[in-house]
């Protein structure tokens, strides 16, 4: 067997996998990587080694639903995020655990968050009016 055909039953690490982190995704990003991605995301922060953004929704059920919705978009990028529902807000607390600081995979959730808030007619905390 030659050594330069790549088994077909090992992953490679740099290549996402349905749920599965990227070798990208392991490595912490510095201030100046997360500034830039968060330069189009309104509402997020960069606060203590983490990402945060609050979503005010219409109503405590538009709320209970935006977190349902968030909760099936962490899931299926294998993410794992600080979540506080209260009322008609939903808060975000988000790091990767296993590197103890923001990864790629944490401005991925971040943008589908935004994406969904939008979805829900939810607006980042300090916008609303």
């Amino acid at each position: 067997m030659s050594t330069d055909t790549p088994d077909p039953d090992t992953p490679d690490p740099d290549t996402p996998t349905p749920g599965g982190p990227t070798a990208d995704d392991r490595e912490r990003l510095t201030e100046e990587q997360i500034a830039e991605g968060l330069a189009d995301l309104p509402g997020w922060a960069f606060s203590e080694g983490s990402l945060t953004y609050t979503a005010v929704c219409e109503s405590p059920q538009a709320a209970i639903d935006l977190v349902a919705a968030i909760g099936q978009a962490a899931n299926s990028q294998d993410h794992h995020p600080d979540l506080l529902w209260s009322y008609d807000e939903v808060t975000l607390d988000l790091r990767s655990h296993d590197v103890d600081g923001v990864t790629r995979r944490d401005l991925r959730l971040a943008r589908s968050v935004s994406a969904l808030s939008g979805e829900f007619d939810a607006t980042p905390l300090g916008s609303e009016g």
